[in-house]
């Protein structure tokens, strides 16, 4: 955190903007650098303030604040966070599409505001050469890390924890891909209300064909600027997908994007085999029970019989957990012991939050502030710094290809 994060207010309001900058004002990491009262004067003053945050509001004369954040968004590496009387799905999707990292009710409290200001810090855009500006699409990136969610126990949440690591990978530097996995009965969009007009099977008809503008028009974009590659619309449609198909177009987005997240089914067949052995990081999901622990172990056997798997690029996470100590669900700490294998996050069971973000289409993330969307935030952010130290670790090698770490030698 740094001696003080700078702050613009953008409202048509002087007194929410005397408001918002009195509860800032109470904070010492926190400085309140300027005002603006219109969308035009807010972009304006942030090329020339550079803000690392800046608190829009929503309706505000000659352009709203939804329009003023994705042109900011382009030219100045900050984060956004909006603030609106309408708190409705709606509002808070097309937020999210223009550009924003959060929503706040208006008006907000103390203790919200001050979160959601230090949050919106921590994940503001890296200061780029030539500005802040979008990614173009059809650029390739160099190679992207691939990060695959697997749990050999059905109805874990992985397909939940996939769909917010995403979310959390994402930002305007780091263009990032979900791709469903789970090929008979994948629901990731559904996890993000998206429409699937188009799936996987798109690029299967196309596989030796592949380039940057087909994938663009085949993958689906969720609200925040997620893509997402959606599973085929039935186990029939499932049949036609083979391991050799999916690899290529998993590797192949690895180029076009920074980050690439699968989620997969629980069973082991060629297809998640072949993803297992594919990724630079494999995220496990367990949940405290026996039949799951179990699960776990015959997988973890399975690793150890290969001398060529990396468990170093396992990330054990325990979900689902339940925050009343006398529910009767195992102790994690047994569970690590037990598996031999040190459990990096525990995500609470917290049914609410998630069914209303189910519902909504919103990744829990959105809410980092509270539980369970903080302790996910942090899930990502591990994965992300883990990332990063492979990028340092690494050799320069040109354009080789790394190699990748076989499951069975």
């Amino acid at each position: 955190m740094p001696d003080k994060i700078r702050i613009m207010i953008v409202d048509d309001v002087e007194t929410s903007q005397k408001g918002l900058a009195r509860l800032l004002s109470f904070e010492p990491d926190m400085d309140v650098i300027g005002f603006a009262g219109t969308g035009s004067e807010a972009i304006a003053k942030a090329q020339i303030m550079k803000p690392d945050v800046i608190l829009m509001d929503i309706n505000m004369p000659d352009m709203d604040g939804l329009t003023a954040t994705e042109q900011i968004t382009q030219v100045v590496a900050c984060s956004v966070v909006m603030i609106s009387v309408q708190s409705d799905r709606d509002y808070m999707r097309r937020a999210m599409q223009a550009g924003a990292v959060d929503f706040l009710p208006k008006p907000p409290s103390a203790d919200e505001l001050y979160a959601t200001v230090r949050n919106a810090y921590e994940r503001r855009p890296k200061v780029v050469a030539g500005g802040a500006g979008k990614p173009d699409p059809n650029q390739p990136s160099s190679s992207g890390h691939i990060i695959v969610v697997y749990s050999p126990q059905g109805g874990s949440g992985a397909t939940t924890l996939a769909v917010n690591i995403a979310g959390c990978l994402l930002s305007q530097q780091d263009r990032t891909v979900l791709v469903d996995g789970n090929l008979q009965f994948g629901d990731a969009a559904v996890h993000l209300d998206v429409r699937t007009e188009r799936n996987i099977i798109n690029l299967v008809q196309a596989s030796g064909d592949l380039d940057s503008d087909l994938i663009e028009n085949v993958l689906m974009t969720h609200g925040s600027g997620l893509r997402i590659l959606a599973a085929p619309r039935g186990p029939e449609e499932a049949s036609e997908v083979h391991s050799e198909h999916i690899l290529q177009i998993v590797q192949t987005l690895a180029n076009q994007f920074r980050y690439v997240v699968v989620d997969t089914a629980p069973h082991l067949d060629g297809v998640t085999i072949g993803l297992l052995e594919l990724a630079d990081v494999v995220v496990l999901v367990g949940v405290p029970t026996l039949p799951a622990v179990k699960n776990m172990k015959l997988i973890l056997e399975l690793f150890d019989q290969s001398p060529d798997f990396d468990k170093n690029k396992l990330i054990f996470v325990m979900n689902k957990m339940p925050v009343d100590k006398k529910s009767g669900a195992l102790n994690p700490e047994d569970i690590s012991r037990s598996l031999r294998l040190p459990i990096k996050a525990v995500i609470p069971a917290i049914e609410k939050a998630f069914l209303e973000s189910l519902n909504r289409g919103v990744p829990v993330i959105v809410n980092a502030r509270q539980s369970p969307g903080r302790e996910v935030q942090q899930l990502g952010e591990e994965i992300k710094k883990m990332m990063i130290s492979v990028e340092v670790e690494e050799p320069a090698t040109g354009d080789k290809p790394k190699p990748r770490k076989g499951l069975f030698g």
